[in-house]
């Protein structure tokens, strides 16, 4: 970004800054199923609190999610789902699946979620998409940490 008074809080980083966590290489992906748009932290922006866009053009692979079930223990958490139609901004193109608590909830429309910290979700899978789907996560935390119940691998197919 250009080196002015504020352009230090723009940022087109689309990697963690701490590498890809360790579950990931456990279940089976398609790398031209989605990718990360932007990722924003306290490490990519000091100050910054956790932000990430990720947007959707398959669905997810048969055993696999987008994240597992896991809990924020110190944060809340909003996901954001949204479809790309501009003539319909609740058509969301797709299906998305997210386990909340021990409800599954199928969402046909683009929406928001607000996730209480301690509450588990997970997996979020994405079922299918006719257009691409943003995928839009952030909460008050200046790092992502999740933790992963003990039974989580329970969920590869």
């Amino acid at each position: 970004m250009a080196k002015t008074k504020y352009g230090k809080y723009i940022t087109t980083n689309k990697v963690r800054p701490e590498g890809d966590p360790d579950w990931l290489s456990k279940i089976p992906r398609d790398p031209t199923g989605g990718r990360i748009t932007t990722w924003l932290d306290g490490d990519v922006i000091p100050g910054a609190f956790y932000y990430e866009s990720f947007m959707a053009f398959k669905p997810t692979v048969e055993g696999s999610f987008n994240d597992p079930p896991h809990i924020h223990e110190d944060w809340d958490e909003i996901i954001g789902v949204y479809g790309t139609n501009p003539k319909d901004p609740d058509d969301l193109g797709g299906e998305v699946q997210l386990t909340i608590g021990d409800e599954v909830h199928s969402i046909k429309k683009s929406s928001a979620v607000f996730i209480p910290r301690g509450l588990q979700h997970g997996p979020l899978v994405i079922k299918k998409v006719s257009t691409p789907i943003i995928l839009v996560t952030t909460g008050a935390s200046r790092l992502y940490t999740q933790t992963l119940p003990k039974n989580w691998k329970t969920y590869l197919k």
